[in-house]
Formats: structure tokens, C-alpha cells, sequence
């Protein structure tokens, strides 16, 4: 698969209360989809794993931009992070699995800690010696973190646009609402504009001392930190390149 510039990744977002929407379970609906965002979190990428040959040693590039400043720890599987850092933080993660964040020291919501959980679908082909200029962004607006807050929670799915459809978009403005149904499958919806990447589910869940259920923390996957970036020679200086991409969101209800 050639990878082509510039990278466009959008994402599908649904926020739901935990009321009639999630009660419908994960197969509610005409027809069935083997993949389904209101599947336990883990169970659409270990689907996945089983039935490709993707490398198990490839860790995929991620980037965690937050409103402003603040602090964002990776855990896979154990209660102590697996790596840390300040906002906008960069780690690697393996395909197949879940991992959990947690968000702190936000001065948007400076009392309170946020635990997303993102599970890794699938994987980007960037050009080789290039992975970490090509990361998949996980954006945590001040709106996912307002409605986590009160009780909600927000569901994303990220996936890679098709150019065939991103034609038919303006590349100048790439962030446009788009509404997905409640209760319908975020992921076949993502299907039909691209390649689903990834799921992301923040709500208002922390760990409590004693009573973390199993695979809180995730399900063990690989993790890592962002290599720190070689220093660039004076010469070979350039201007830094943006990455077009487009939020397409929608809420499906609230408190």
C-alpha cells in the first residue's frame, strides 16, 4: 500500500449515557456486523489479530493532544505506566490489542483524572524510517472531557480515509459535524468511508483501590515511548508539515 501525503484521518464519535442506546447490546438492529463499537473493549481487535498476518512485532505510532497542557500515561495491562509524558505526548502501541490512558493535570478540569481506553484495530504504512512523522492522533476534546465528566460516554472511532472519498471534501477545512444515529454501529459506519484504526471510549470510570476489574489497565500489549528525535542539521532545516485531518462527531445523547 503506498502511503500518500497528505495523510487524511478522521474520526466517528458517538456519546451515549448508558441508557436505552448501550442497553440494545452489541448485535442490536437489522443484519449483523462482526465488528461493533459496543462490543467489550478488546474484543473487535482480538478478532482482528486472529484472523491476519500483520508483523506482531510492529508498534504503531499514536499521538495524545489534549485541550491545552497536561499530563498522559500509557498503561498496558499493569497498574504502573508503561510510559509517560506531557501533552501532546507520542507512544507506540501493538496492533490487536487494548491500552488505557490517564489524563491529568488538565487546568480545563484541574480536580479531575480521565482513563480512556484505546483499542488498536489496525495499522498505517508509512514510508519506512518515517513512522513517527505519520502518528495516529487520538484528539481529547474539552466537549469528549465535559461529557465524560458528567457521566457520559463518548465512543470514537478513528479510521483512514479513502482518497476517493476524500476528493469530494474541501482539503482547506477538514473538520465538519457529522452525525451518527444512536445505536447504530460506529464501525460499519467508519467502514463506509475508510479503514477503521482504532476505538476510543472515555467515560467517567477510574480505578479504585481493591476493586480494579481485570484488563483495566488493558490487555498487555507492546508499548513504548516516542524515540526522541535526532537533532536536524542547521542546512537541513525545513518548515514543519501539517497533517490534514478531519473530526467528523456527533452526540447521541447526554444527561
Amino acid at each position: 500500500m503506498k502511503f500518500s501525503a497528505p495523510l487524511l484521518l478522521l474520526s466517528l464519535l458517538t456519546a451515549v449515557s448508558g441508557g436505552s442506546a448501550a442497553a440494545q447490546g452489541p448485535l442490536a438492529g437489522p443484519g449483523w456486523q462482526p465488528l461493533n463499537d459496543r462490543l467489550p473493549p478488546g474484543y473487535n481487535a482480538a478478532i482482528l489479530q486472529r484472523i491476519r498476518s500483520e508483523d506482531a512485532t510492529w508498534l504503531q505510532p499514536m499521538r495524545v493532544e489534549l485541550p491545552s497542557t497536561g499530563s498522559v500515561a500509557l498503561h498496558a495491562g499493569q497498574p504502573a505506566p508503561a510510559a509517560e509524558s506531557a501533552a501532546p505526548a507520542s507512544f507506540a502501541i501493538g496492533m490487536g490489542h487494548l491500552y488505557r490512558l490517564r489524563l491529568s493535570e488538565l487546568p480545563e478540569f484541574p480536580a479531575a483524572e480521565f482513563y480512556p481506553t484505546i483499542e488498536l484495530l489496525d495499522r498505517l504504512h508509512p514510508p519506512a524510517g518515517q513512522e513517527f512523522q505519520h502518528p495516529i492522533p487520538f484528539v481529547f476534546t474539552a466537549d469528549d472531557l465535559r461529557l465524560a465528566a458528567s457521566g457520559a460516554l463518548v465512543t470514537r472511532v478513528i479510521y483512514l480515509e479513502r482518497p476517493q472519498t476524500a476528493a469530494s471534501d474541501d482539503p482547506l477545512r477538514r473538520e465538519r459535524p457529522h452525525t451518527v444515529p444512536a445505536g447504530d454501529n460506529a464501525v460499519a459506519a467508519a467502514e463506509m468511508h475508510g479503514r477503521p484504526l482504532a476505538i476510543v471510549r472515555i467515560g467517567g470510570r477510574v480505578p479504585v483501590d481493591g476493586q480494579t476489574p481485570p484488563f483495566f489497565f488493558g490487555s498487555g500489549g507492546p508499548a513504548a515511548a516516542a524515540p526522541a528525535p535526532a537533532p536536524e542539521p542547521r542546512s537541513a532545516r525545513r518548515a514543519p508539515q501539517t497533517t490534514s485531518a478531519q473530526q467528523t462527531s456527533t452526540v447521541a445523547s447526554r444527561h
